[in-house]
């Protein structure tokens, strides 16, 4: 038996940095660190900050004022900033941004091509807090958001029907690569002779009528293509990842879409012998927020029930 672990699994730079972040303010203050929505999406690390005296709140109104605060990677709207504010929580006082640099490249993306005269589509999950985040930069709630390709067919009647000057699509950091490429072709094939174009991340070119902008962030991508490599060697693939997380659920989708038999599983806890019965090649592959442990965890536990 073979167990392949893809060479990109588990946490990228973005979020080991959040996850530094708020345990380095945690160690030095003596009351409680307040995190705003979950860090990271995975359960098993929230809980290991939980130990740490860093308590998680979903509702804004639940941190107290003049806490120490942490903001998660996904990134925030300028509210969040605004709300905090009120409660004298400010950057170089008591307020630590773990947004991942990233998702401001996101933002700054957005706030440019807006700037330009650009309709701005965003390619993400509506209630994904980066997607949120990055809606506010453009018209908040009104903000128009495709959530897969099959709804190319929206898209393209909503340029339409506003008859836009410009428009340019962007993307959340962590969708599916292919994804966003059959979202734009899906687009381009329902339009008349105006198609989209990739407009380069540097934004120098802002004159193409219809554009989009790769904003897919290099982690994402290294996982995905890793993820599509071990797939197609293995006759099992075993997907880490937390329930809310993103990018682990594009590495499942994507192995599903390649016709492997997966599983999409928080810990070795889940796993189940019968999955493995007569398989010799196992793929192991983990999304940006599961730390290594975990990974580890979950491979020595395939080779203890498989023994």
């Amino acid at each position: 038996m073979e167990i392949k672990v893809a060479k990109h699994a588990g946490f990228c730079f973005g979020v080991k940095k959040a996850i530094e972040i708020a345990e380095e303010v945690a160690q030095k203050n003596k009351e409680k660190t307040y995190v705003y929505g979950q860090l990271v999406h995975n359960e098993q690390v929230i809980k290991d900050l939980e130990g740490k005296g860093i308590v998680f709140v979903e509702n804004i109104n639940e941190i107290p004022e003049n806490s120490v605060t942490v903001l998660r990677a996904h990134g925030e709207p300028g509210t969040t900033y605004s709300i905090l504010g009120q409660k004298s929580i400010v950057r170089g006082k008591n307020l630590n941004d773990a947004t991942c640099p990233l998702v401001t490249l996101v933002h700054n993306v957005a706030i440019k091509l807006k700037n330009s005269g650009y309709e701005v589509i965003l390619f993400g999950k509506r209630n994904h807090p980066e997607a949120i985040g990055t809606s506010y930069h453009l018209k908040g709630k009104d903000t128009f958001i495709v959530e897969k390709p099959e709804q190319a067919g929206m898209a393209a009647d909503y340029i339409s029907k506003n008859n836009f000057e410009k428009v340019a699509i962007i993307s959340q950091t962590t969708m599916s690569v292919y994804g966003y490429k059959m979202l734009i072709d899906n687009i381009n094939s329902k339009l008349g002779n105006d198609k989209f174009e990739e407009i380069p991340l540097s934004l120098k070119d802002l004159t193409k009528k219809y554009g989009y902008v790769d904003t897919i962030c290099n982690p994402t991508k290294q996982r995905q293509s890793d993820t599509d490599e071990i797939a197609k060697d293995s006759e099992i693939v075993i997907v880490i990842g937390g329930k809310n997380s993103s990018n682990s659920k594009e590495l499942y989708a994507k192995c599903r879409e390649l016709g492997v038999e997966s599983y999409f599983i928080q810990s070795g806890q889940q796993l189940q012998k019968e999955w493995f019965k007569g398989k010799e090649k196992i793929g192991v592959t983990a999304g940006a927020s599961t730390p290594d442990y975990l990974i580890n965890e979950v491979v020595e536990k395939i080779r203890e029930i498989t023994s």
